[in-house]
């Protein structure tokens, strides 16, 4: 038993627990932990992950879980739902997307290393328990407090693992995304540098077991609709995979994304977005202009295809290479079929 299925197993029936995790201790002594929240239902069943805050300044997901399962009515639930509000404590403190220790990002680090830096032991510290119990996981994440963005969704295929895709997007559409964004694990052209398959969902997914990310609108923030968007879907989550009786209907029409990439500024300045997210850009209709510092319009920024915003920087303070928006250029529309 890992302690937290040990947790779990001594729990009464419909009743909540809470507890941490311990993973080492800073410099003055102050302990290195995971919070966690376990809550058992009235009967045995499928049991929950829900981690929020992997990227520490995404709290919108860690406003979700907490809502979540607070409000679950353990009475008529089987199973169990293991919420982890804070999965990266130290970058949480720091209000930043990585821990101070070591810079590195902790959703390309699982499954971990038991020695090696912090960030990492803090990964093997949750794996470990992630790895012996749970039939289904979802990852809260938000994008940074320089965009804006509607709730989406983001999911992996892993080679090796059995899950289908459409057991994905009908899980993803319980969140009613303004997309579902497909996440290449190789050849990830137009993605972030890194290693992809280091993430929680990918590493759950090589279990054999559902996994997806849902985006909650940007970081550093309360924004309360996306907030209750992400609880309402894990509800339906909860529902789906067998934890009431209740089985959400499917979100009907999907918006699939097959193609994205960042769009990055070619000069530095003052970026003014054209556009807001969810908006198709024409070839030629600008995503926004950049203008020098005394106001003259150095750059407009547009498209020789269309494109999809997914998201829109709204700080305007950008250099040459910064981030200013995020687009696909390539999705259909997907039909889900009844459950």
């Amino acid at each position: 038993m890992t302690i937290i299925t040990d947790h779990l197993a001594r729990l009464a029936p419909a009743s909540r627990g809470q507890g941490r995790l311990v993973a080492g201790s800073t410099a003055t002594g102050a302990e290195i932990s995971i919070p966690y929240i376990a809550a058992r239902g009235a009967a045995d069943g499928p049991t929950l992950w829900v981690t929020a805050t992997v990227h520490g300044d995404e709290v919108n997901g860690t406003l979700a879980a907490l809502d979540f399962v607070r409000n679950l009515d353990l009475a008529a639930m089987r199973g169990a739902c293991i919420v982890i509000p804070a999965a990266n404590p130290l970058a949480f403190d720091a209000r930043a997307k990585t821990a101070p220790q070591d810079g590195l990002d902790i959703d390309q680090q699982f499954p971990g290393a038991a020695g090696g830096l912090t960030t990492q032991r803090v990964a093997d510290r949750l794996w470990r328990e992630i790895e012996r119990a749970g039939d289904c996981l979802v990852s809260l994440h938000t994008l940074t407090a320089h965009f804006e963005a509607k709730p989406y969704g983001v999911y992996k295929l892993h080679p090796d693992g059995p899950v289908a895709e459409d057991v994905l997007l009908r899980h993803l559409s319980f969140y009613d995304p303004s997309v579902a964004c497909l996440m290449p694990t190789v050849k990830a052209a137009g993605e972030l540098p890194g290693n992809i398959s280091g993430a929680i969902d990918y590493q759950f997914q090589a279990l054999g077991k559902a996994a997806f990310m849902v985006e909650l609108g940007a970081g550093s923030r309360i924004e309360w609709p996306y907030v209750e968007q992400g609880s309402a879907g894990l509800r339906r989550t909860a529902a789906e995979i067998g934890m009431f009786e209740d089985r959400p209907a499917p979100g009907g029409m999907l918006r699939k994304v097959l193609k994205r990439r960042h769009v990055t500024a070619d000069t530095g300045g003052l970026f003014r977005a054209a556009c807001t997210p969810g908006d198709i850009l024409q070839p030629g209709s600008p995503l926004g202009v950049i203008t020098d510092i005394f106001g003259d319009i150095v750059d407009t920024v547009t498209f020789a295809e269309p494109v999809l915003v997914i998201a829109a920087r709204r700080d305007p303070v950008v250099a040459t290479g910064d981030r200013i928006g995020f687009v696909a250029t390539a999705w259909e529309s997907r039909t889900l079929q009844s459950a």
